[in-house]
């Protein structure tokens, strides 16, 4: 008597319930079309990651396309799916107003009913805060009626209590910001700095960079002061062509009907950068050598402040002793100060020094937006630091919502 194969495998005593983990059949999966959030830029369902140096106008194109998609307007020419923006935003409720109602005035339409903005940051990288989060999206969802389609976390910095650089702390913030992204199937944009090596992409956790589906980088050049978007990553559609932005500034009342100064931005022709024509001599290559290495500790010194936004002013002679000190002759530093002036490489405005020219790739670091005029243009308020997750450096935690 034969004995079939089958009959050897065990029989369960009891039924098997159903797994939660599912396979499916791959001559089954569907081949479905790119669904879009914004037309040829931002998907539906999606991790998202924006990133740049500080000051350079993340907020505002992240404000801008919430502003369209709660509106359902055109992002600059490229349509968009309507639905609930929730905004989680570091501070400056104050400065976020103004640039919202200067968006409104801007593009000549209503404030956005359907863009709903935190009181608080909140950290994500905890579970117990991010259940939280959701729970309050949830509340707002059902009683207005709209389905989130898309949260913005600015700043991941401003959201995140643990080590930028700890594979586990980002770890824990990713799971968390996939679940707010699981529930509704609403698209996460990640607002997030790039680290001290622009090139080289995000601060922080190469994790980050792993589990987004896509990456933008922002920056502006301060010669022409174009904000550029520029797409690094698309993890299931082609990378569209960068966009371009202005930052016109746009006069609002306020709500005693005082006219206060606003921003907003405005669709510009794409240009790549300009190249340095000039090659630097030795002593003026020294010279913005220190004045950059200047900019970067005066920058992350506002930055532990809480005053991302503020411009980096530089004095001249704390540049020229620096010099002095590193071996420079004192007619070698007034000839490269007068060299650089000439090229508009370095701006002299009486007792301060500042960089006016993208630079080099070697000497690249995070840089700053100066201000528009001497008006309150409500850039203030989101910060970030350039050493904030430096074991070397104190790190200076948010106050989060107390959930």
């Amino acid at each position: 008597m034969s004995i079939k194969p089958t009959s050897l495998i065990p029989r369960p005593i009891y039924p098997m319930r159903p797994s939660p983990f599912r396979f499916v059949a791959a001559c089954d999966m569907p081949v479905n079309p790119v669904a879009w959030l914004i037309k040829d830029y931002i998907e539906e369902d999606a991790l998202a990651v924006m990133y740049g140096p500080p000051g350079k106008g993340k907020s505002f194109i992240a404000l801008d396309m919430s502003c369209c998609i709660a509106s359902n307007l055109s992002f600059h020419g490229h349509n968009v799916k309507a639905g609930a923006v929730f905004y989680i935003a570091g501070e400056g409720h104050n400065g976020l107003a103004r640039r919202l109602r200067a968006w409104a005035e801007l593009n000549n339409t209503d404030m956005p009913r359907a863009l709903f903005v935190s009181e608080a940051p909140a950290d994500l990288a905890s579970e117990a805060n991010a259940t939280k989060v959701m729970e309050a999206v949830q509340q707002l969802a059902d009683a207005s009626g709209k389905t989130p389609v898309l949260i913005v976390i600015d700043t991941l910095a401003r959201n995140f209590g643990g080590d930028e650089n700890s594979a586990t702390d980002m770890g824990n913030f990713i799971r968390n910001a996939d679940a707010l992204r699981r529930l509704w199937k609403a698209t996460v944009l990640i607002v997030h700095h790039s680290g001290k090596d622009s090139d080289r992409g995000a601060r922080g956790s190469s994790a980050l960079k792993g589990a987004a589906d896509a990456e933008y980088e922002v920056g502006r050049n301060d010669a022409d002061q174009i904000i550029r978007l520029t797409p690094r990553k698309m993890k299931d559609a082609e990378e569209p062509a960068p966009l371009a932005f202005e930052l016109v500034s746009v006069p609002v009342l306020d709500d005693s009907g005082v006219l206060v100064g606003g921003a907003a931005l405005r669709v510009a022709e794409y240009t790549a950068h300009a190249p340095v024509t000039a090659k630097l001599g030795k002593q003026q290559k020294a010279a913005l050598d220190v004045l950059e290495q200047m900019h970067a500790e005066t920058a992350a010194q506002l930055d532990s402040q809480g005053l991302e936004e503020q411009s980096v002013e530089i004095l001249l002679e704390d540049w020229r002793s620096r010099c002095l000190e590193a071996g420079m002759p004192r007619q070698r530093f007034h000839d490269a100060r007068e060299t650089l002036t000439e090229r508009g490489q370095i701006r002299v405005d009486g007792v301060h020094v500042s960089i006016v020219r993208p630079l080099p790739p070697l000497l690249e670091k995070p840089m700053r937006t100066d201000k528009l005029s001497n008006t309150n243009n409500g850039q203030n308020g989101q910060l970030s630091d350039d050493k904030r997750t430096d074991a070397s450096q104190a790190s200076q935690q948010p106050e989060y919502e107390d959930f």
